[in-house]
């Protein structure tokens, strides 16, 4: 993964805290900066397939098993510890990149005006394709203007996103059920078998349908939705029982050697290293 030029201005973490995995996802490297000492880090977070370019800022929020974006890049977060001197400080810095703060401001045209907001949201997607948010919400405007193969296509990026940050929205799976016409598609395929629904429950079908999804994905022209989807198996198993995990032959240290080879596979990079 591409070192950002103002890495020498960061501490970052030991292998104590690793490169990411189940949780926080893969790619991500966390940073003493800021941080609270209470489980949640920065940490600088690399897209899948995005390992030349430069990093993101994200901030883990372990309680929730979650993670947001913080910052639009290292530049502005290094802006931004300088004022506040290394700490969590009040001083805020203006990130008019920053993807979140743009999806905000794009809010109060998604009712009335579904053109702008279409472009709004593919500029947002494009900066940021994991957020299954973001996604559906394209999906949602492209189906107000009739725009169905572009409304199927940003709701199968929805649910092949990256849950770390937000499961996929309610609906997202009916608009695939909803596309049929595009039954070749591996999650559209299952759409009417998979949930939302994980934990609780001795086996899970999703599990599987996941992994057959992931094989076609890998042996696709678009194999980072297998990547991601990978990834998202990977995180929901790791929050299942132990006795389920091993029923399904799940050990998270063989995920992670097994998942970051696939990576080396199809991107040209293990997503382990900073370089």
């Amino acid at each position: 993964m591409k070192a950002p030029a103002q890495i020498g201005q960061l501490s970052l973490a030991g292998e104590d805290l690793g490169t990411g995995g189940t949780y926080p996802p893969l790619g991500f490297r966390p940073v003493w900066d800021a941080e609270l000492g209470n489980g949640d880090y920065y940490g600088l977070y690399w897209p899948y397939g995005r390992e030349s370019q430069d990093p993101i800022v994200c901030d883990m929020l372990h309680d929730e098993w979650g993670m947001e974006i913080a910052f639009s890049g290292v530049a502005i977060f290094t802006d931004w510890l300088q004022l506040n001197e290394g700490r969590r400080g009040d001083v805020e810095v203006e990130d008019f990149a920053l993807v979140s703060r743009r999806y905000d401001e794009l809010k109060p045209v998604l009712r009335d005006q579904p053109e702008e907001a279409v472009a709004g949201l593919r500029a947002i997607c494009d900066d940021f394709p994991e957020s299954a948010e973001y996604w559906y919400a394209l999906a949602s405007q492209l189906r107000r203007i009739g725009d169905h193969t572009g409304c199927h296509a940003a709701a199968v990026r929805a649910f092949a996103s990256n849950w770390a940050f937000g499961v996929p929205p309610d609906g997202t799976l009916r608009m695939l059920q909803n596309a049929k016409d595009q039954t070749a598609e591996p999650l559209t395929a299952r759409s009417g078998q998979l949930t939302m629904q994980y934990g609780g429950t001795k086996e899970n079908s999703n599990y599987d349908l996941l992994k057959e999804c992931i094989g076609e994905y890998l042996s696709s022209s678009t194999p980072v939705l297998g990547l991601l989807l990978n990834q998202n198996y990977g995180y929901m198993m790791a929050m299942e029982t132990t006795a389920f995990q091993d029923r399904y032959g799940f050990d998270p240290a063989d995920w992670i050697e097994e998942h970051s080879q696939l990576c080396a596979e199809h991107l040209g990079d293990s997503r382990t290293q900073i370089r």
